[in-house]
């Protein structure tokens, strides 16, 4: 019981440890009702690049936090492990 009431405490604070939410600062880009020449659209296009890269740049960054997260999860409940097999 002492145990699982330890691994609970110990989860609870990993997951208080991001209580704001992130956000991405990518813009996206205004789709035109008609294109007037074909600059417009290549730079449409070019605008919808960017922000497709940026959002796929966000999402990457979000899910290494994640392993890095999982990881340090990992890491605790094996100390934990460790330590109360001599206990």
């Amino acid at each position: 019981m002492r145990t699982l009431l330890l691994l609970l405490a110990l989860f609870s604070s990993f997951a208080n440890a991001d209580s704001v939410q992130p956000s991405h600062d990518c813009s996206e880009p205004i789709i035109p009702y008609e294109f007037e020449d074909a600059y417009e659209r290549e730079q449409f296009l070019s605008d919808v690049e960017e922000y497709k890269s940026c959002m796929l740049e966000f999402v990457e960054e979000q899910r290494d936090a994640v392993r890095k997260h999982n990881s340090a999860t990992d890491d605790a409940i094996e100390e934990w492990n460790v330590f109360i097999k001599s206990v």
